[in-house]
């Protein structure tokens, strides 16, 4: 024990990246997927030592970057898909996406500004848009779902977004 307090004052850098685990670990275990959540903050840390103002800059960025990606492949689905209950569903999933994409992009404004709890409201449109394309493929004709994966990440992204950002208005 005597070893394990020494290593730590002794190693900052191994004190913070158990810190920054710790704020981690808080935020990924209200997850759905833990593992992806955990690897979408290692991937995008820039140094071992970060708090909760730098995950929901990295949530932030991971939502809008998803979310312009997937409006951008729905568009190119859309273009090819000639099948109309599928092209309903997409053009619904490309309007939730849009509202993502905004949303997303007026709250990291906010976040700039430092103004957290304006940053948090305009968050909170994202999970009903979101939601509102997944639910698209499950009313009937029902066509397959080209989106499910890319709809599981960007609800687990916003979640994450969400659930960082709550952190900083508690301190």
């Amino acid at each position: 024990m005597e070893l394990a307090i020494i290593i730590l004052l002794t190693n900052p850098t191994l004190s913070e990246a158990q810190d920054s685990q710790v704020l981690i670990d808080e935020v990924c275990r209200q997850m759905e997927d833990y593992g992806f959540c955990n690897r979408v903050f290692h991937e995008n840390m820039k140094s071992p030592s970060i708090d909760y103002v730098g995950l929901t800059a990295i949530a932030m960025d991971q939502t809008i970057t998803n979310a312009t990606n997937t409006y951008e492949y729905i568009l190119g689905l859309l273009k090819n898909t000639t099948d109309q209950s599928l092209r309903n569903v997409l053009v619904a999933c490309e309007n939730a996406f849009g509202i993502v994409k905004s949303s997303f992009g007026a709250a990291l404004q906010s976040f700039n500004r430092k103004d957290y709890d304006d940053m948090f409201k305009l968050e909170r449109v994202a999970p009903r848009a979101q939601a509102s394309c997944e639910t698209s493929f499950t009313a009937p004709p029902s066509p397959p779902n080209p989106l499910a994966e890319r709809n599981r990440e960007m609800r687990i992204l916003i979640t994450m977004a969400i659930a960082s950002g709550k952190e900083i208005l508690k301190r």
